[in-house]
């Protein structure tokens, strides 16, 4: 009796179970007495299982079928109840079956809880955390994320694997003012293309080409909620406030762009700037714009000059445009051997081409030696 254990189940609710994995009552009725009995005859199990003596041989062949059982014959069939290892297979694969559909009723119930279209409202930050690492795979150009450093750790395979597709990453990481950096910078090679510092505590926020946003507070204090959004303009909300409230203002630690030519960008604005300066001292500035033009959608891949930059903003200095000067309408104009283009960011409507990425290759100065 001592090793009985204290939550044994009685006997009603084992004979429910066993019947949930495909007994019958017979069955179960029969296979609880072989566990008391360990061996018996036919008759001995119908009389002590009360299964009615006509039907006993059909059910003990049925059990020995299915691997409770076995059965033999001496002068009339006895039975014995197999090794619970070997019998219990069947139990087995249905508590595997359950198992897994609790699972998949936990992973369901953490997606979304309110859907419209391509704007999705979910419960949980581990939902949109793990949902990061899935939109992180399908980047193509440029990925922003806000993070503290252990959610870049965690990030890390995914997004290694994106910087060797080429895409551009930047990384607002959040450590707190008191705190030194609790990672060597060694670690963003090959991962980050900048990371700059943040002191102040922010939500979760990934971007994905200015389409795709992740977004959660992630807040002890208050209750979760995380959005998942595939859409370009409500994307772009996320984008402004990841650029002015967790980039912008804060200053970089890491800095993975090209020291020499030629010079990438994914954003308007960052090539704006670089180029604004070169073209008032007269520099000749080639290389390609990657994107699609706007009024057809096909891709286009431009190679020439940089001749001059377009934007709303009022300029009061020689010094690079401000992302405030640059906040409304800003554009580059770019001639190719055979026309001259109009080039907005992502998502321009009024130009010739949507940039996504530009390429510097060459800066000539005329005065120069060429």
């Amino acid at each position: 009796m001592d090793n009985v254990p204290s939550n044994t189940m009685d006997t009603d609710e084992l004979h429910a179970i066993l019947e949930e994995a495909g007994l019958s009552p017979y069955q179960a009725d029969a296979y609880e007495t072989l566990l008391e009995l360990g061996s018996a005859s036919a008759s001995e199990i119908a009389t002590t299982s009360g299964v009615p003596q006509p039907r006993i041989y059909d059910v003990l062949r049925a059990l020995e079928d299915d691997g409770y059982v076995t059965t033999y014959n001496r002068d009339r069939l006895y039975a014995q109840a197999n090794d619970p290892s070997e019998a219990l297979s069947g139990l087995r694969g249905a508590i595997k079956r359950y198992e897994t559909a609790i699972g998949e009723i936990e992973a369901r119930y953490q997606e979304s809880e309110v859907d419209e279209g391509d704007v999705s409202l979910v419960r949980r930050f581990r939902t949109v955390f793990e949902h990061s690492r899935e939109v992180i795979k399908t980047a193509d150009d440029h990925i922003q994320l806000a993070a503290t450093p252990d959610q870049f750790r965690k990030l890390q395979t995914e997004l290694q694997a994106a910087h060797e597709r080429g895409v551009h990453i930047q990384l607002s990481l959040h450590v707190p003012p008191d705190n030194n950096l609790p990672l060597d910078k060694s670690e963003f090679e090959g991962i980050c293309t900048e990371v700059r510092r943040r002191d102040l505590r922010g939500p979760f926020l990934l971007l994905v080409d200015r389409h795709q946003a992740c977004y959660s507070t992630h807040n002890q204090l208050s209750d979760e909620y995380g959005v998942l959004v595939d859409d370009y303009i409500t994307a772009y909300v996320f984008h402004w406030y990841y650029i002015t409230r967790l980039w912008e203002v804060y200053d970089t630690i890491y800095d993975g762009h090209n020291e020499q030519l030629p010079y990438s960008y994914v954003e308007i604005t960052d090539c704006i700037r670089a180029v604004e300066p070169l073209l008032n001292n007269n520099a000749i500035i080639t290389g390609r714009i990657e994107g699609e033009f706007v009024r057809t959608g096909r891709e286009s891949d431009l190679s020439g000059q940089f001749v001059d930059v377009e934007y709303t903003g009022s300029r009061t200095d020689e010094a690079p445009a401000s992302l405030l000067e640059l906040a409304a309408e800003a554009r580059l104009r770019f001639e190719t051997d055979d026309d001259s283009y109009t080039v907005g960011g992502r998502g321009a409507h009024t130009e010739d081409v949507a940039g996504k990425r530009f390429i510097i290759e060459q800066i000539d100065d005329p005065a120069g030696d060429g």
